[in-house]
């Protein structure tokens, strides 16, 4: 049996073994002789139907552990025009987990031969498959844009297209997001304000002014920290407030249109022993951001 014989056959025992994931690494530990043995492996059973099913639940995590090699890979099987459409999504939905970025051309592919939104039976003039929404806008390409623009009035994908015009960093569609805050809830809104953020657009300033002004929302953090991040200004707050006492802080700090930074005030200094002060500051801008990672594809914000 040749090496690469040898690599596939316990490639495809590890995935049905009663404990695949320890198995998998200490197959994986076994590749760094030979680095493609392992990913041309990977390639074969899922490209088999009979070893595709068993090889499914462990296959993204198999291409992070390839790298680079993984990405190819998974660009060599979203181009082949042979899978189900229920592989072809499998393969969207990994690539966006990845991150990766894909050719326009081969989501224009996909678009058109995916079901809409919503699955099996969809009407054909649905809106696209939530993968396809993200994928677009992981793209980098900006002719994107439009079709995603004609999908914030569409409940299934709104927030999701606004994400992706977010990351494009398509502007011209600031305003229409922002002009739809009032009409969003729960997730979609939070949604729309983190892309109003990735735009890094002053010009949504106004319109996340005056949510926070004309809504009795309690949940307010995420226009808060947009505005941060678009003024620069980082306003003081209660340490300990939540609820509607957090949001009435924020919406006097906000109060007024006021996003000038001011100088920070030192004030109330009283100096307690050798080691110890206390004092207060009043203004400013925050020294040590409190912030939240960038979100992923498929999720409005991640904590820290």
């Amino acid at each position: 049996m040749g090496e690469h014989d040898t690599v596939r056959a316990r490639l495809r025992a590890a995935v049905r073994a009663d404990d695949p994931w320890t198995a998998l690494s200490a197959l994986s530990a076994l590749d760094t002789d030979r680095p493609g043995g392992l990913a041309d492996a990977v390639e074969e059973l899922y490209r088999s139907d009979a070893d595709r099913a068993a090889l499914r639940p462990c296959f993204g995590w198999l291409l992070r552990l390839l790298g680079e090699a993984g990405d190819e890979l998974l660009l060599r099987l979203l181009a082949e025009p042979a899978f189900a459409a229920d592989d072809r999504r499998d393969l969207l939905r990994t690539a966006v987990a990845r991150r990766i970025r894909l050719p326009a051309e081969l989501l224009r592919t996909y678009g058109e031969q995916a079901p809409a939104s919503g699955g099996r039976g969809a009407h054909a003039d649905g809106p696209p498959a939530s993968e396809l929404v993200d994928a677009m806008g992981l793209s980098g390409d900006a002719s994107f844009a439009p079709r995603l623009g004609d999908l914030l009035g569409s409940p299934a994908v709104r927030g999701r297209a606004a994400l992706a015009l977010g990351r494009l960093g398509a502007r011209a569609w600031t305003a229409p997001i922002a002009g739809r805050l009032s009409e969003v809830t729960g997730l979609d809104h939070t949604a729309f304000v983190v892309a109003l953020e990735l735009m890094g657009d002053p010009a949504a300033v106004p319109y996340l002014l005056r949510w926070l002004s004309e809504s009795g929302e309690d949940r307010v953090y995420d226009v808060h920290h947009a505005l941060v991040r678009l003024t620069g200004r980082d306003p003081l707050l209660p340490e300990r407030a939540s609820g509607a006492a957090y949001a009435a802080a924020v919406r006097e700090a906000w109060a007024g249109g006021r996003t000038e930074r001011a100088p920070a005030v030192v004030r109330d200094l009283a100096v307690e022993s050798g080691a110890w002060a206390r004092f207060a500051v009043d203004g400013g801008a925050g020294r040590v951001p409190g912030g939240m990672l960038p979100p992923p594809p498929r999720a409005p914000r991640a904590r820290r």
